[in-house]
């Protein structure tokens, strides 16, 4: 079994649970309308471990937001720019990442990446397998073990986001459009974020429908949300189709814990309805994480 990384494909799935907290007014740090533009600079820190397959990361970060003025029209609410940077690690590489993210109009948010990803060459690192059809569950990657390479990968990554709501329900339907460069070399290779198989220059493009439920609100930013979530992920030369579906739950007790804003719990239980490794498993994800405005 290969301890080296969660899936982040779920990760993506608590990020929509915390972008529909973003996208809830806030009750306090909100620019008004007509009133002056709010700004905010936060230091993030989170903590993740999953199973199915299992691993654990940590990521810790940086993000300047600058809040828009609210207009009378509901899609004129909650706009914001934001700009940052993080960095992650775990057994098996590094990753850096620079982003952008800027909601114009209230139902659509638009977010752009670049990552840098230091492969450590252990632990299921930029693992290369001998074609396009390989299999890469478990014990496939547990037999090559050994075989991994040091490298320097790359990804470009744009995710538009159309955003609903009605009452408290929390509408997301996210797209994913990465372009990786994980080796010079020929070959597929391993690809831990979807846990899918790349080329080593190669698209994948990933779709996931989330509808959440704010079950309980407290003051500032606390919140309870839940609710299902379905995505399709499809890796082009390799010709890889994933479906799943999930359930999401994200709480964030309080507003603020001493000098921490926005301590956040994060639970994620799904089954793979279409896998090639893994159909019909289960998989789990728990995270907790704090920020530290400034």
């Amino acid at each position: 079994m290969n301890p080296s990384h969660i899936d982040q494909t779920s990760l993506r799935l608590v990020a929509a649970a915390l972008l529909a907290l973003a996208a809830l007014p806030s009750r306090a740090g909100v620019a008004e309308a007509g009133g002056p533009t709010a700004t905010r600079t936060s230091l993030t820190a989170d903590l993740y471990g999953r199973i199915g397959p299992d691993g654990v990361m940590l990521t810790v970060g940086a993000l300047r937001r600058w809040d828009q003025r609210d207009g009378a029209s509901p899609v004129l609410r909650g706009r914001y720019a934001a700009a940052g940077i993080s960095v992650g690690t775990n057994p098996a590489y590094a990753q850096g990442a620079v982003f952008a993210e800027w909601i114009p109009l209230a139902p659509l948010q638009l977010r752009a990446q670049y990552d840098a990803f230091a492969f450590y060459g252990a632990n299921g690192a930029l693992l290369a397998l001998p074609s396009a059809s390989s299999r890469f569950g478990e014990s496939e990657l547990d037999a090559r073990s050994g075989a991994e390479e040091r490298g320097v990968g790359h990804r470009l990554l744009f995710s538009p986001v159309l955003r609903a709501q009605l009452g408290p329900l929390l509408f997301r339907n996210q797209t994913d459009v990465a372009w990786y460069r994980l080796s010079d070399d020929d070959g597929w290779f391993h690809e831990w974020e979807y846990d899918t198989l790349l080329a080593g220059s190669d698209l994948l493009v990933s779709n996931r429908l989330a509808v959440l439920g704010r079950l309980w609100r407290g003051a500032g930013d606390a919140v309870l949300l839940a609710g299902p979530a379905y995505e399709v992920t499809h890796a082009g030369k390799t010709d890889l189709t994933r479906q799943r579906v999930e359930c999401v739950v994200f709480w964030s007790p309080v507003d603020r814990l001493g000098a921490f804003a926005r301590p956040r719990l994060v639970g994620v239980l799904g089954v793979n309805l279409q896998d090639r490794n893994r159909e019909g498993d289960l998989f789990g994800l728990v995270g907790l994480g704090m920020d530290l405005d400034l």
